[in-house]
């Protein structure tokens, strides 16, 4: 009977910790109707981790005669454009399909820098006009903001890509800076070359003009 009991509560502690999951992973994505369809918003890997390989999570269903079916062609109809709301650069982006689950599409992306992200669908699922927009948690919508990697990072942290991109830049920028001044400064002693070589036949010709006056 014991031995029952345990197997009992082994079974109830795995449904608990599945259903758990299920729920974390619902959350992490937002659920909305439009029109007759439904369609889910999420990003594919949650949570999103600035500088690993994700995608945009998008399930479209619709309702027929009181049953869910997934809705097919999308990848044709609509487009996504992602915008990193604390910087505002936003691009738009084309969807795929997700092989062999119908109704389920994504496009590959690699997240640069940690916030809020939002994403609007534009175009028409089968006709009907889309132009929806989400946002992620921090900007008041239901699925997470990308987060930054150097939490976990382990045993070392290492510098993020956008540190590294603002690194190069200001390399480049001290250069172009240095390269400028250098450019400058060889202008203004051409410049000196010049008018010195002026002065000089200047000077050379007013001393012929008086020799020969005083020869007269």
């Amino acid at each position: 009977m014991k031995k029952w009991l345990s197997i009992l509560l082994v079974i109830l502690l795995s449904v608990s910790v599945a259903t758990s999951l299920i729920s974390t992973d619902a959350l992490a994505h937002e659920r909305r109707d439009v029109g007759k369809y439904q369609v889910v918003v999420g990003f594919i890997a949650e949570p999103a981790i600035e500088g690993q390989k994700n995608g945009v999570d998008l399930r479209v269903t619709s309702n027929v005669s009181g049953e869910s079916k997934p809705v097919e062609g999308v990848e044709e109809t609509l487009q996504v454009e992602i915008t990193h709301v604390a910087t505002g650069v936003s691009r738009v982006f084309s969807l795929r399909t997700i092989f062999r689950d119908p109704g389920h599409y994504t496009t590959d992306l690699i997240l640069t820098a940690p916030g809020v992200f939002r994403m609007r669908f534009f175009g028409n699922i089968e006709g009907t006009p889309v132009n929806e927009t989400f946002n992620s948690r921090g900007g008041g919508g239901g699925f997470n903001d990308v987060e930054s990697s150097a939490d976990i990072q382990f045993p070392q942290k290492l510098a993020e890509v956008r540190e590294v991109e603002g690194a190069a830049r200001g390399a480049l920028s001290a250069a172009q800076q240095a390269q400028d001044a250098a450019k400058g400064a060889n202008t203004l002693a051409t410049i000196g070359i010049v008018l010195g070589g002026l002065g000089l036949i200047v000077g050379a010709s007013s001393l012929l003009g008086g020799r020969r006056r005083s020869g007269r």
